[in-house]
């Protein structure tokens, strides 16, 4: 008969212990046991409780508790081995002290305050599997925890262990990219490769942090930090004459639909007249990115001129109600505050399209830009006759802005739909392909290379429909694919074919000055980062390195710590700029700021690697150089 104090229920349990216990006991017995109660009370217990788990048992060297969910318990062991190899970085070899921890999901018999149970069992059998410093989850946990924590998974395949029957299958939690060790322990060969591919690609940050579109909302002077004020004339921004290109601003179009959810839908049309006007060659359109930090604000003419260097400024509302749609938009010159043209459109929401051409065509004509005869068949071109698939691909896009595992799932999953819906529909396919290559750029998939070739095979799937209006993004995506597969002749062909159809075309700006950069043709790609600046003058931190590097190849160190401390101020823990800042500083003979750098650098990540960082240059005297600087720092 079963007692009356006994409960059953499905728990995560979470079974750590320290390495080499009984070794440490027998050199230093009061020592050891002051660190582990030290640690136990600092770096344990505060995250156990933070995240809703309860101690139930203690051993000599270590503990069980058990969790509510296993995303709690996973959060809380990846926080105490983050802080561990924090502690650790400073410590000789002899001295550190590691935690193994393991984590099941399973079913467990409560009595009292005591948990029982193959649930337990199983859990401090994974941590007997598991590396000194790591996680280790079984199969049942790794499922509620892979698409939810923003960690990589290591597959470590089936397990015997004692008194248990069947073998366990499990999986190490990757905590390289935060400062943990790497996971390279009881990993297949084939899997250890292709960590340290995915590893030097994050070392190299060619692009990644180019096309999130993450909002940076403090205002930058850095085209003025790095004395670049001209920079506007040099490429058409600021000429006087008839030859001179139209400076456009698009700020996002307010939301008049009543409904916060529909911001989606006026930062799409927002994001498609932007588009639309950069495919002229006599205009020069600011980069959404450029513009996002103005949503929901009113910023006076002066502001905008200075921050963006533009002469015209397009402001509008989108108001969705049923199945109406009405836009209002207005074409000011943002220096003497003179409106040149307003209208307001109102109609069936289908006609969105129709609105969008007729909004781009006033503006043009309003400017008097001169239309080539292809800029005018592109103009015209209606991307799909699905309102619903349209929609859909606003929403990808809106979840993309985010940069987070989860809403890329949720994008993705969108924009399949919106292909089953309207297979023609070129710009799914891009934004599609954009989704695959953040899986492979940030690390949100276990096989990188085949994540690549899906974003490939979307861009080109893309470029194969009649949708001309949708081919600058299918080759800019197709760009950022080759590259992060070092496939960089290819890219740069890319780049320029996005350019030759859109010429304000952020991203293939920053794009070619990246590939170039690791090609080793420096001045140029200097240029081309010069010239995205102009398109954006709020680079992403994953841009500004290649930036500040192609500054510090050319030996104008100055100039690449300038840009690093910009970026640095809204990207504070960035650790890529942090070294280049560091090893600008050794070459600059500022040694004391040097080494302070690069104990930031260890600070946010204690394992990082000199001898990988710049690996991607083709040429091996650039990456030396680096590492020169880096190593003059202290790193």
């Amino acid at each position: 008969m079963q007692p009356d104090d006994l409960e059953r229920h499905l728990a995560a349990i979470l079974a750590a212990d320290m390495v080499g216990f009984s070794r440490s006991m027998s050199a230093d017995e009061e020592g050891t046991l002051a660190r582990l109660n030290r640690l136990l009370t600092e770096v344990v217990n505060p995250p156990i409780a933070a995240h809703g788990g309860r101690v139930f048992k203690t051993t000599g060297d270590g503990l069980l508790a058990e969790f509510p969910s296993v995303v709690a318990a996973v959060r809380c062991a990846a926080e105490v081995q983050v802080e561990m190899a924090s502690r650790n970085a400073g410590e000789s070899p002899g001295q550190r002290i590691l935690f193994r921890i393991g984590i099941n999901l399973g079913d467990v018999i409560r009595q009292g305050d005591d948990v029982f149970g193959d649930g337990v069992n199983i859990a401090a059998r994974l941590e007997g599997l598991c590396r000194p410093g790591g996680i280790t989850l079984s199969a049942s946990a790794h499922e509620q925890v892979r698409d939810r924590v923003g960690h990589h998974f290591i597959d470590r395949g089936e397990h015997a262990v004692k008194n248990i029957a069947r073998p366990i299958h499990v999986y190490d939690v990757d905590l390289s990219e935060r400062g943990g060790p790497a996971p390279e322990a009881g990993m297949p060969p084939e899997a250890v490769r292709a960590r340290r591919r995915r590893q030097r690609i994050l070392a190299s940050v060619i692009i990644a942090g180019t096309l999130a579109a993450g909002v940076l909302a403090i205002v930058t002077d850095l085209p003025q930090k790095l004395g670049l004020q001209g920079l506007a004339s040099r490429v058409g921004g600021q000429q006087t004459g008839k030859s001179a290109r139209a400076t456009i601003a698009v700020l996002p179009f307010s939301n008049q639909s009543g409904e916060a959810q529909r911001d989606y839908f006026s930062d799409g049309i927002t994001e498609d007249v932007i588009n639309a006007l950069g495919r002229f060659s006599g205009t020069q359109v600011t980069a959404y990115n450029a513009v996002r930090p103005y949503k929901d604000r009113n910023p006076a003419n002066e502001e905008i001129v200075r921050e963006l260097g533009v002469r015209y400024i397009v402001q509008g509302s989108v108001r969705l109600l049923a199945a109406r749609l009405r836009v209002s938009v207005q074409l000011s010159d943002a220096r003497t505050g003179t409106l040149l043209w307003s209208d307001r459109y109102e109609d069936d929401i289908g006609k969105v399209f129709e609105i969008q051409d007729r909004i781009v065509t006033h503006i043009v004509g309003a400017l008097a830009v001169k239309l080539t005869g292809l800029e005018q068949k592109r103009a015209i071109a209606k991307p799909t006759d699905s309102l619903e698939a349209y929609d859909l691909v606003l929403r990808a896009r809106a979840l993309l802005n985010r940069v987070e595992r989860s809403a890329n799932l949720e994008a993705r999953a969108l924009l399949e739909k919106a292909i089953r819906l309207a297979p023609q529909y070129a710009e799914a396919y891009v934004v599609l392909s954009t989704a695959e290559y953040y899986r492979a750029a940030f690390g949100w998939v276990e096989d990188m290379e085949e994540a690549v070739r899906r974003s490939e095979s979307l861009a080109k799937r893309a470029l194969a429909l009649d949708d001309p209006g949708a081919h600058a993004r299918a080759h800019a995506s197709l760009a950022a694919a080759y590259a992060l597969s070092q496939r960089l002749d290819e890219a740069l062909r890319a780049a320029d074919h996005a350019l030759e159809l859109n010429p304000s075309d952020y991203l293939s700006y920053d794009t070619r000055g990246a590939v170039l950069l690791w090609l080793g043709k420096i001045e140029e790609a200097i240029a081309a980062k010069e010239t995205a600046l102009r398109f954006n003058p709020r680079p992403e931190p994953g841009s500004a390195v290649g930036f500040a590097l192609a500054y510090y190849i050319a030996e104008r160190h100055r100039e690449a710590l300038a840009l690093a401390d910009a970026v640095l101020a809204r990207a504070p823990e960035n650790v890529f700029l942090h070294a280049v800042r560091a090893a600008s500083l050794a070459q600059l003979g500022e040694i004391e700021d040097a080494r302070r750098a690069a104990e930031r650098v260890r600070a946010l990540s204690p394992f990082f690697q000199v001898e990988v960082f710049g690996s991607r240059f083709v040429n091996p005297a650039h990456q030396a150089k680096i590492q020169a600087g880096l190593r003059k720092a202290g790193l």
